[in-house]
């Protein structure tokens, strides 16, 4: 697309007559004409006022070979560095999500663990230095351990742990590259 056709075109986006155009430039109306009809060009400050006007760069406005914003190199490169940082901040966030379920469920069983009592097994040393065990079935305590397999969390408690593994895993997987693919730039 040329410049006059992509002027006419901005200009009428714009909602802009040749005659307040010409205004805003402080040029003929003339002059506007001959540059959409193509019969001659702006010079460098009436670009750079045409440029800002329209908020389109002076490459969009003066490369016949581009036809938007987005064929500009820069701008495709600066969109793709976008993308990249969204998609990184996304795995980010769900790694995050992910360590804060399995670190609230296993904080859920500790407190719980401390708060209800079990079946316990007791030790004991005896003097001579032997050591005796006792309870099982009629001693109540409070021990982590012995709450998760009493009431069979096992299964449970892995998925927990293994939420916390896996965001912590996906935090640091989106941050290398993140980092990587910011020094390859």
């Amino acid at each position: 697309m040329t410049f006059g056709k992509k002027l006419q075109l901005l200009r009428k986006q714009k909602g802009l007559s040749q005659e307040e155009l010409s205004e805003q430039l402080e040029v003929s109306r003339q002059a506007i004409s001959k540059w959409e009809l193509g019969e001659s060009l702006p010079d460098t400050a009436n670009v750079m006022r045409l440029s800002k006007l329209f908020s389109v760069s002076i490459d969009y406005l003066l490369n016949d070979e581009i036809s938007s914003e987005n064929d500009i190199p820069a701008v495709q490169n600066n969109s793709v560095v976008l993308q990249n940082k969204f998609h990184s901040t996304i795995q980010f966030i769900l790694g995050a999500v992910c360590s804060a379920m399995g670190c609230i469920g296993s904080i859920t069983l500790f407190v719980l663990s401390t708060m209800i009592q079990v079946h316990v097994t007791k030790k004991e040393t005896l003097p001579d230095g032997s050591i005796r065990y006792y309870g099982g079935g009629d001693v109540l305590g409070y021990d982590f351990g012995a709450f998760i397999q009493e009431y069979r969390l096992q299964a449970l408690l892995a998925i927990f742990i293994i939420l916390i593994i896996s965001g912590v895993t996906i935090m640091w997987i989106s941050k290398r590259k993140l980092r990587f693919k910011n020094k390859k730039q």
